[in-house]
């Protein structure tokens, strides 16, 4: 059954239903509602915000790092509001007004439920985007994995990191040698582990927020955590300091020229990862963590003796330059991603085709977030990151990608 775009002309194509995607829909539907009829938001599951969700279920999230003024609408008090008219300012956490997952999830349902009534969404996964400067008036070209197509005006990759996945080289080994007992945190749902009749015991490798997450997580079921960094860890209330969603860093941001210089400040300002001050207070009271921080994995082999007569589970011996961590289920690698937009195979042949500048997997997109030299492609989120900087693939990167693309969309409208 073909799809409803199928051989439309769609002037605006948003490739991408998470927060960034969904974020810049309402934004230009708040301000202009009759560009519902020409707005298409394009994503692989069947409902906006899913991959969202799944990844704050399987951490065990009870809490966003962002304050609350940041989420899916312009209205700064938004969730506030709406926890207020629910009785539930009890879910905004202090000290800056944190709202739980619950609360952001619900809001952001009031906030669907609003977008649905545009029919704007559409379950398509491209497998290829076509870009003809000679093609005229909708030059773009989508085709989904079903082989529908249609044509479009501008096309907005609001695609997150989820394919980006990182895997440390000394882990790819051990990984390939142990696929279901080494996983990244993306592959692992902690939520699998409620009702356990025994406790295990859990390594968890990295220094950042959803390694802590994790740990805290698994804690509370009982199960016994081992936390390795290579870095001393780090608190922090922000992933990124809060400087850079306001005017003068964004300007000093922008006033240099050099990209390779501004990818290196994105890295200074965002670093490995931090834990906020609640998680590691939580982590440094639990009686069933520990932290190893400036330690290094040197060895993972697996210890099966008596598995065959005894009906015990095979475990891993984890060997680090600190120390041997028996009787591990299983090791758990919150190492995050990184990025790189040519892993998108949908953009391959139009990144080679066209000669897409690139700096470390990022593109070199120009002031209006433009995927130079193709006219018309734009990029949010973590793609454009070399514009917006290190606030740029967070919740408060929606609206500051909106701002700089707010006038090339009404221009499109009119």
């Amino acid at each position: 059954m073909n799809s409803p775009l199928a051989h439309r002309n769609i002037p605006i194509t948003i490739i991408g239903g998470g927060i960034h995607g969904i974020s810049i829909a309402i934004r230009l539907l708040r301000e202009v509602p009759t560009a519902a009829r020409y707005l298409a938001i394009l994503d692989r599951h069947p409902h906006p915000l899913t991959q969202w969700r799944h990844k704050t279920e399987r951490q065990g999230m009870t809490f966003l790092r962002s304050p609350a003024v940041h989420h899916i609408t312009p209205d700064a008090l938004g969730i506030v509001e709406y926890a207020e008219l629910h009785n539930r300012t009890s879910e905004l956490a202090p000290p800056y007004s944190q709202p739980s997952t619950q609360l952001f999830w619900d809001f952001c349902g009031d906030m669907l439920a609003e977008l649905a009534q545009y029919r704007v969404y559409h379950q398509f996964e491209a497998t290829k985007l076509q870009w003809d400067k000679g093609a005229g008036k909708f030059p773009f070209r989508l085709i989904s994995k079903d082989g529908d197509g249609f044509r479009s005006r501008c096309v907005i990759l609001a695609v997150g990191t989820d394919d980006c996945i990182y895997v440390p080289p000394e882990f790819v080994q051990w990984q390939r040698q142990y696929p279901d007992r080494i996983l990244h945190a993306s592959e692992f749902n902690v939520e699998d582990q409620d009702g356990r009749d025994s406790e295990e015991s859990f390594v968890i490798v990295g220094g950042g927020l959803t390694a802590g997450t994790l740990a805290k997580s698994l804690s509370e079921r009982r199960h016994s955590v081992t936390l390795i960094a290579r870095n001393p860890l780090k608190t922090e209330q922000f992933d990124f300091p809060p400087v850079w969603l306001g005017p003068k860093a964004l300007a000093e941001f922008a006033d240099e020229t050099d990209f390779q210089r501004r990818y290196e400040v994105i890295q200074q300002n965002r670093g490995e990862g931090s834990i906020t001050p609640d998680i590691m207070e939580a982590l440094m009271d639990a009686t069933n963590i520990k932290m190893y921080p400036e330690t290094r994995i040197q060895k993972i082999v697996s210890v099966e003796e008596g598995s065959c007569r005894g009906g015990v589970t095979p475990s891993l011996l984890v060997s680090t330059n600190r120390a041997d961590i028996p009787n591990v289920s299983r090791v758990i690698l919150a190492t995050g991603y990184q990025f790189n937009l040519c892993r998108y195979g949908f953009l391959r042949e139009l990144i080679a085709q066209h000669g897409i500048p690139f700096v470390c997997g990022l593109p070199r997109l120009d002031a209006d977030l433009q995927l130079y030299p193709v006219e018309n492609l734009f990029g949010s989120g973590t793609i454009a990151q070399l514009q917006i900087g290190p606030a740029s693939g967070n919740i408060a990167g929606a609206s500051l990608a909106y701002e700089r693309l707010r006038e090339k969309l009404l221009q499109i409208l009119r």
